[in-house]
């Protein structure tokens, strides 16, 4: 179970949230003991004596329960009582209304009692070693898994020592010569030595001024390391102790940011960093090395430090290199295109001249006709930019969603219908710019941290993997369109991190212009002496000197890796014309024949060059998704034993809190990461096999019963009580509204219904298209006589003999027009201009322009379902917008949508609405925080946000 919760709940903390229970426990007590003491006590009375008696009460200790209308309606009736005009068979109608909302409110105060007795569990945790076992039928465990003996134990020492303790000779000459040649033109000369300016005054910054930590920065910094498997459970909790002390959190960054670099060296360096194995939720071992603490967070702010800096510069040079620019027509090839699908120069107009008799002053000509106006609206696009003109970045997908009115007319019969918002109007930018802008921003670099004020911002690697997934198969559906056939395949560095040799590391620093201080303090990290006996029990201690490798999971294997594989990117890119898409040491690529030679060429001599182990394969496996020769399939044994490591981690949460947190991460959030989004793409059948995935690992994990039945056993056996009021509601609802929040993955497919049916339809609609414009284009050359091809020669070459071959060739019959192949050559990197209209007489008929941007951004964009809501549920969440994180319709997502239609009866029938529990009596910060940050407070997560790990 993860421990960071209890780690960050303070004593302090803990006694805030133990009054706060006091005081729900109270209330709790007092309104049964109120209420029901009330109705003993009235039970002899008149019935218009217990309304006004009952109604007196609520009015007056629990004026909350006074919102809604129907108790200000009963007292004004309840006022006229002694006029016999309300019967008394009403007032007992009345009694019972107001016995309801009572029953309805102390059904909230329980829910609200459930969530506290669960947070209990949480910061009891420490306390017992009782294991909320999700198997509750009883299965054996053992027979699923496979226990972990002392023999792999042995393996992965073995291996460690023999990559980690034997060096790996490298040519550090051929390594500058190979980086050197990868900045040849002018403008990479340049930009290379912008970033070594960058790089180099950051380094000098550094060394005399320190990092100038700040307290937020080295929050985010321990935040980050409470995640990390790299860290042990003793050192996590001094960690967190830091956290919970603000004054200890200052005087822990005061020490950082005195510490010399240039005379920096671990404790005690001389009798080695101990070395120990760890297992994770799987039963992998992982090699650990102990830090102190000042060594591991002064490390780790700097490693940081170095890869926001390092982001920031190249991808300045990646945006400006000539290596990942996008290739424009040529002047001639812009020519060409314009003589056969420009527009056609008018007849000149000779104007007869006035007789001598007339005075030319008096009677001037008659001025040019005006241009006719423009076709109505819809009957063809307008006109694109000049051929020449860069593309306008692509427009946000989010702007053509679908979306509901912020309020509904109330009409007794009413039609349910949404507004819609106009449709994308054509793309007229290029392909090529668009995937460029695409790599750069989602996948370049996409391991290191972002600038972002003072803090660092990471994108999850979960949200790179996904986007990677369906890029790669809209461009083999793209490559088996326009080419017939696909070549792709991936290359995978083994052991990236613990093989990297440690003078490449140090060479590729000094290239980029690291200033030699760095480079002598980068040298002493790298070759720390480690004492290899600890990981061993019982073993005597053995201090050898690290030659190879560094920690896996670090900060600075981070930078040194992305340091590294920056240049394999750029070599690719340079060599190949197409771009290489890494996670990590894993690398994927798609293009034509000529291309995947050099792709395969540059990386296998990357490598050798590097001093790197490479492995290829022609198939691409990212999570639990293959793609192989254009097809995409799900692998059954991957799925199978995901499913049981999940249920192994399940079966270890200690606290049903846990259980949740780890049910949501691995199963219940639809793993896109895995399986790939569900996006246009990817196709009806695609998304068919994923349900039947998911029933395949709901049967594994829950032993073939359903979620709901097997999380009513779970909070009943735990919970010890029989609720009087529904649990399902409890357990599914968004934590907002007082529900745990339980999310499941069907919920997402389902509003994925209306995904394409088959992808390959929309390139074949396009190329239709394209055939369609090829074959208007021809006629309205043909249309054109020879007059009329003179004076496009004259537009647009001036008669220059030499211009003209060049665009069209010294041979060519200017009768004939261009062949197909001829005008689809450049659909990549050049949009189709509009056609003009045909030369008069002859009819015209508007012709939509092909645009392949547009389709390719249809194909990556995800289907939106809208839900809508009934008029009961879509008023109370608009009454409840604003209040404790719950958000108004629009603003929520389409699973809560799904679940409060799905339960708003329930809600209103055992809650009085649907917010289900009284949230102003639970500590919602200690909730918050021991449901892993779980409980929205209405603002999404940016992968930065640290402010509400320390205590005020």
């Amino acid at each position: 179970m993860d421990a960071m919760p209890q780690l960050l709940i303070s004593p302090l903390l803990r006694e805030a949230a133990d009054f706060k229970i006091d005081e729900l426990n109270r209330a709790k007590d007092d309104f049964i003991s109120r209420y029901h003491a009330n109705v003993g006590h009235t039970t002899k009375s008149s019935t218009v004596m217990r309304v006004k008696s009952l109604l007196g009460d609520v009015i007056k200790l629990n004026p909350e329960l006074e919102d809604d209308d129907d108790l200000g309606i009963i007292s004004r009736y309840v006022e006229r009582a002694d006029d016999h005009s309300v019967s008394q068979s009403k007032f007992l109608k009345f009694e019972q209304q107001i016995r309801k909302k009572l029953d309805k409110h102390l059904s909230r105060l329980g829910v609200s009692t459930l969530h506290v007795e669960l947070m209990k569990e949480v910061m009891d945790a420490g306390r017992t070693t009782a294991s909320l076992s999700a198997n509750p039928s009883g299965t054996d465990l053992d027979d699923d898994f496979e226990v972990v003996g002392g023999g792999e134990l042995d393996e992965v020492l073995e291996k460690f020592e023999k990559q980690t303790f034997t060096s790996e000779d490298v040519d550090t000459e051929a390594i500058d010569a190979h980086l050197s040649g990868l900045f040849t033109r002018p403008i990479d000369k340049v930009l290379l030595d912008n970033v070594r300016d960058d790089l180099g005054t950051f380094g000098e910054e550094v060394l005399a001024d320190g990092m100038e930590i700040d307290d937020e920065y080295l929050t985010w910094c321990i935040a980050d390391l409470l995640r990390s498997d790299i860290v042990g459970e003793d050192k996590k909790a001094t960690l967190a102790g830091y956290l919970r002390s603000p004054i200890a959190l200052r005087e822990l960054t005061s020490i950082l940011n005195a510490k010399s670099i240039r005379n920096w060296n671990y404790k005690n360096a001389d009798q080695g960093l101990p070395v120990t194995a760890s297992q994770d939720y799987d039963g992998q071992y992982h090699i650990v090395f102990e830090e102190s603490i000042i060594d591991l967070l002064f490390l780790y702010c700097l490693g940081i430090g170095w890869a926001m800096k390092l982001k920031s510069c190249l991808k300045t040079l990646a945006r400006g290199a000539g290596s990942f620019d996008v290739t424009f027509l040529t002047p001639e090839q812009t020519n060409k295109r314009e003589y056969f699908l420009g527009r056609n120069p008018a007849k000149p107009q000779t104007q007869t001249p006035l007789p001598s008799t007339v005075c030319s002053a008096c009677h001037p000509p008659y001025p040019p006709a005006p241009m006719p106006p423009p076709p109505p609206p819809g009957m063809c696009p307008s006109p694109p930019p000049p051929l020449g003109m860069c593309p306008p970045p692509p427009p946000d997908p989010n702007m053509y969603l679908h979306h509901l009115p912020p309020r509904k007319i109330k009409m007794k019969n009413k039609v349910k219908y949404s507004w819609l918002m106009p449709p994308p109007p054509p793309s007229y930018g290029n392909l090529n710019s668009t995937r460029r802008e695409k790599y750069i921003r989602e996948f370049f670099m996409s391991r290191l941290p972002a600038e972002n004020g003072s803090i660092p911002k990471v994108t999850p690697q979960e949200e790179v993997q996904a986007s990677l997934i369906k890029t790669l198969v809209l461009e083999k559906h793209l490559r088996k369109a326009f080419d017939g056939e696909v070549y792709s395949g991936s290359a995978q560095f083994k052991s990236l991190a613990a093989s990297l040799p440690h003078q490449t590391v140090l060479t590729v620093l000094k290239f980029i212009g690291m200033p030699e201080a760095f480079l002598g303090f980068f040298e002493r990290y790298l070759s720390a002496k480690l004492n290899i006996g600890p990981a061993v029990r019982g073993a005597p201690d053995r201090v050898l000197p690290r030659a190879r490798g560094v920690p896996e999971g670090h900060s600075l294997e981070m930078f040194f890796t992305e340091t590294v594989m920056f240049f394999l990117e750029l070599d690719v890119r340079q060599k190949a014309q197409s771009y290489l898409y890494r996670l990590g040491d894993s690398c994927h690529f798609v293009g034509d024949v000529e291309q995947y030679l050099a792709y395969e060429e540059q990386v296998a001599k990357f490598a050798d060059v590097m001093g790197l182990d490479v492995e290829f394969a022609d198939t691409q496996s990212i999570g639990l998704v293959t793609h192989h020769s254009g097809t995409t399939a799900i692998s059954g044994p991957g799925v199978v034993s995901y499913a049981r490591r999940v249920k192994k981690q399940l079966s270890i949460c200690t606290t049903v809190f846990d259980w949740v947190r780890v049910w949501n991460i691995t199963i219940g959030t639809y793993a896109a990461h895995l399986f790939g989004p569900l996006v246009n793409i990817m196709g009806k059948a695609h998304l068919d096999n994923v349900r039947n995935t998911y029933k395949i690992m709901f049967d594994i994990i829950l032993d073939n019963r359903d979620l709901t039945t097997h999380l009513t056993h779970l909070l009943l056996t735990h919970l010890h009580l029989s609720p009087s009021f529904p649990i399902e509601p409890f357990a599914y609802l968004p934590p907002a509204y007082g529900g745990l929040g339980v999310k499941n993955p069907f919920i997402t497919l389902n509003l994925a219904d209306s995904i394409a049916t088959d992808p390959n339809t929309a390139f074949q609609d396009y190329l239709d298209s394209e055939e369609n414009y090829f074959t208007r284009a021809a006629s309205n050359y043909a249309l054109l006589d020879a007059q009329g091809r003179a004076r496009k020669i004259q537009a647009i070459f001036d008669n220059d003999t030499t211009r003209m071959d060049a665009a069209l060739g010294p041979t060519r019959d200017l009768s004939a027009f261009m062949r197909k192949e001829e005008l689809t050559t450049h659909r990549e990197n050049a949009p189709y201009p509009a056609l003009p209209m045909p030369p008069f007489p002859a009819p015209w008929t508007p012709t939509p322009t092909p645009s392949l941007t547009t389709v390719y951004e249809d194909l990556l964009r995800a289907p939106f379902d809208v839900v809508l809501s009934s008029e009961k549920v879509g008023d109370d969440v608009r009454r409840l917008a604003g209040k404790g994180g719950m958000r108004s319709w629009r603003n929520l997502s389409g699973e809560e949508k799904w679940v409060l239609q799905l339960y708003g009866d329930e809600c209103f029938e055992a809650y009085g609405g649907l917010e289900i529990w009284v949230g102003e009596m639970v500590p919602r910060e200690v909730l918050r925080i021991v449901r892993g940050g779980v409980l929205e407070e209405g603002n999404e997560d940016d992968g930065s946000s640290v402010s509400d790990l320390t205590e005020p």
